[in-house]
């Protein structure tokens, strides 16, 4: 018995300090956000002093709100046009019989090897010819395109696990059209897997810099993550750590509100589309 409170609590302890190093940047950074803009002494002394200067000049220089909205357009956008694309298609997988549909699922789970920065030059040269470089719409379509493998995946397996097909039988039988038993059946009960969906690849989305940093150059089409470049130096200005701490937290609220209000879907759409393949 003994033996047992002992290695629990020494378990315990590794779990508390794993978590204290794994948390120690965000600390510091945090830390670091609420500093006087002139106090450039060691961040290692967390919480020394609490002002918003660093907020109200970061809130300023990013454009907070005209960034706020372009993150918010782009990541809407993406989000639901992944939604409807990985579900009409997940449903689709999930439901064909034979090989076919087992095809077509590792065809798309082949998808998540490939790396979108390893075909960047050819989606380039493809959005320029397209006539939608400079806009929204360029990252938009990579943003979707680079996340429907593993949203495709996460649906199909969910459909499998958690939809039984006696519920589709039964509203055919009653004279339900395949359209109107997909809209007033399965999007009800995979909501848990749509919301996962959103969280997973629309963090990402809205945290990307690499795809608006070679898309987006204007001004006016900035989103949140590409203001921070206000913030680095160069050779003759120094980087404002704590504005641009600031500024980091400030990019990172909005998603977290939303994740408030969205993370009991979160856990179930994961956990039941899991449980097989």
């Amino acid at each position: 018995m003994k033996k047992s409170v002992r290695n629990e609590i020494l378990i315990t302890a590794g779990i508390a300090l794993f978590f204290l190093v794994f948390l120690s940047p965000i600390l510091i950074a945090l830390s670091g956000s609420f500093r006087e803009l002139k106090d450039t002494s060691s961040y290692l002394r967390i919480f020394k002093s609490f002002t918003l200067e660093s907020y109200q000049a970061a809130f300023g220089k990013m454009k907070y709100f005209r960034s706020l909205k372009n993150s918010i357009i782009i990541t809407c956008i993406s989000a639901c046009t992944l939604v409807a694309v990985s579900s009409m298609a997940g449903f689709a997988i999930a439901r064909l019989r034979g090989k076919l549909g087992g095809f077509f699922q590792i065809f798309f789970l082949a998808g998540m090897i490939v790396s979108a920065q390893m075909s960047i030059i050819p989606m380039y040269r493809i959005v320029n010819r397209l006539g939608i470089g400079n806009t929204i719409w360029a990252p938009i379509c990579l943003y979707v395109t680079a996340a429907l493998p593993f949203s495709i995946f996460l649906y199909t397996n969910f459909i499998k696990a958690g939809v039984p097909y006696a519920l589709e039988e039964a509203a055919r039988v009653d004279g339900a059209s395949v359209p109107y038993t997909f809209i007033k059946i399965v999007i009800p009960l995979t909501k848990p897997a749509l919301t996962s969906i959103v969280i997973t690849q629309g963090v990402p989305i809205w945290n990307d810099f690499f795809f608006g940093m070679l898309f987006l150059s204007a001004p006016e089409q900035k989103t949140l993550p590409l203001t921070m470049l206000n913030f680095i130096g160069d050779m003759e200005n120094a980087t404002q750590w704590n504005m641009l701490f600031a500024a980091c937290f400030l990019s990172a609220l909005p998603i977290l509100v939303i994740y408030m209000f969205l993370q009991r879907y979160f856990v179930s759409g994961l956990t039941v589309g899991a449980v097989k393949g």
